[in-house]
């Protein structure tokens, strides 16, 4: 990351110097590149050839930034051919505009998606200026609760993790009293209506899982930011439903039975990823999904009913079993005048 920054901070330096009206040899150039590097606090360029490459990036790169090399004597000069020009300044044609801006609407237009208000003051900024036409009805609405407490805090944390800035998070568990962390954020999920915070937190050796809905305060750390540089996300909840578990667990190998009225739609929507057919009966289909067990999956096979039937691993089973009776429990306790 540092090597990076380094080059990108090269990079302006020697952008400002080819649109200097002062024309720049690659030794003038790299006095310059040093005196930034060294005031950010990086070492400084000991070679010409470093130069001279960046400024070969720079062509390569963007296709705009014509360079003019100008030979007086033994020395070389740099500089745009172009006045003024800046590859940070290029731009946009009336088109392109134009479909940039439809792009954002688009987004816009995803309920659903905690809001950020920039997207609105990109819209209206260009509207005024480019014949677009932007009409603000829906054609896209996502399952979502619009009061969900959490959504209030995504636009920052968002922020965070992009910009890769270390929080204190004030955090209160249902039922429980405030907690601080230090916390370096890597990720957010949605699942079922509710936002999750992952990331490293400071002192804990496994990866935390923060509610969104249960966040109190968010303040920027004055510590170092510590990269995600362990976990796939991907692969990590390629293994499970939901968001919960444990650093120990691993997929376990769960069979269930499911009545055929329900099969078609297990099937067009899997339960889990490894979801397969083991086999067919008179009036039901046997399945296997190789999962993670979590309180996420007891919810969702407990959401079928009598349609699914757990046939294994044994515990599964009998917590599935024991809910089942506390929920006839439940009705039979209940009195109607």
């Amino acid at each position: 990351m540092a090597q990076t920054k380094n080059a990108l901070l090269r990079q302006r330096v020697i952008d400002r110097c080819l649109a200097s009206h002062k024309h720049y040899s690659v030794k003038a150039i790299m006095e310059k590149c040093n005196a930034a590097l060294l005031e950010a606090g990086y070492g400084p360029v000991t070679s010409k050839t470093t130069i001279i490459n960046d400024i070969d990036d720079i062509e390569l790169n963007f296709p705009d930034a014509v360079i003019v090399r100008e030979k007086h004597g033994r020395t070389v000069y740099y500089h745009y051919e172009t006045r003024p020009f800046s590859i940070y300044h290029i731009p946009l044609s009336d088109n392109q505009m134009a479909q940039l801006t439809q792009t954002i609407a688009i987004l816009s237009k995803f309920e659903g998606m905690p809001h950020f208000d920039w997207i609105d003051e990109f819209i209206d900024h260009f509207k005024t200026s480019l014949n677009i036409p932007t009409t603000r009805d829906t054609i896209v609405m996502f399952d979502d609760n619009i009061d969900y407490a959490g959504c209030g805090w995504f636009a920052e944390l968002f922020g965070a993790i992009a910009s890769q800035q270390a929080l204190e998070i004030k955090y209160r568990p249902f039922g429980k009293k405030v907690i601080t962390y230090l916390f370096h954020p890597y990720l957010l999920k949605q699942y079922n209506n509710r936002w999750f915070l992952f990331g490293y937190s400071e002192g804990y050796r496994a990866l935390t899982c923060l509610a969104l809905d249960r966040i109190k305060e968010i303040s920027p750390a004055d510590i170092a930011y510590r990269p995600n540089s362990e976990i796939d996300f991907q692969e990590y909840f390629d293994a499970m439903v939901g968001v919960w578990r444990c650093e120990a667990d691993i997929p376990q190998k769960v069979q269930l039975r499911v009545s055929k009225t329900q099969y078609p739609y297990i099937a067009t929507k899997p339960l889990h990823g490894t979801q397969r057919v083991l086999r067919r009966e008179a009036d039901s289909v046997v399945l296997q999904i190789e999962v993670i067990i979590n309180p996420e999956l007891v919810n969702l096979l407990q959401s079928f009913g009598p349609h699914i039937t757990v046939l294994s691993p044994q515990a599964l089973r009998e917590e599935l079993q024991a809910e089942a009776e506390k929920t006839l429990a439940n009705y039979q306790s209940v009195h109607l005048n």
